[in-house]
């Protein structure tokens, strides 16, 4: 289980970046949703890993925002292989509490998770 990010300062955007530290490639999406409403906005989406830079994202928030996201990890050369990825919330240059987080596990026969 993922621990609660945060706090995070409702008056500071929030950057999150992605990246893959074992050669997969992964695609992602990231949503917000502003506080008072049931409307998700979806702030970015692409590919990183694989030899790509990571992706940054810079979010405007407020009290009660919230953050989704969504990641598929694939390398179709490398069934069964273990991989690393990250997703990393800061604010102000600093990795707001709990807002490194991992995502580790082991691809299938295709090379995907």
């Amino acid at each position: 289980m993922i621990p609660h990010v945060g706090p995070i300062d409702p008056a500071v955007p929030v950057r999150i970046v992605v990246s893959c530290d074992s050669g997969h490639a992964l695609a992602f999406a990231l949503w917000h949703r502003p506080p008072g409403t049931d409307d998700w906005k979806k702030v970015a989406e692409g590919r990183t890993g694989d030899g790509a830079d990571p992706h940054a994202a810079t979010i405007e928030t407020g009290p009660h925002s919230q953050i989704y996201y969504w990641v598929a990890v694939s390398s179709p050369v490398r069934p069964h292989a273990a991989y690393h990825a990250r997703l990393t919330l800061t604010q102000r240059d600093a990795v707001v509490p709990h807002g490194s987080i991992e995502m580790r596990g082991t691809t299938d026969a295709a090379g995907n998770d």
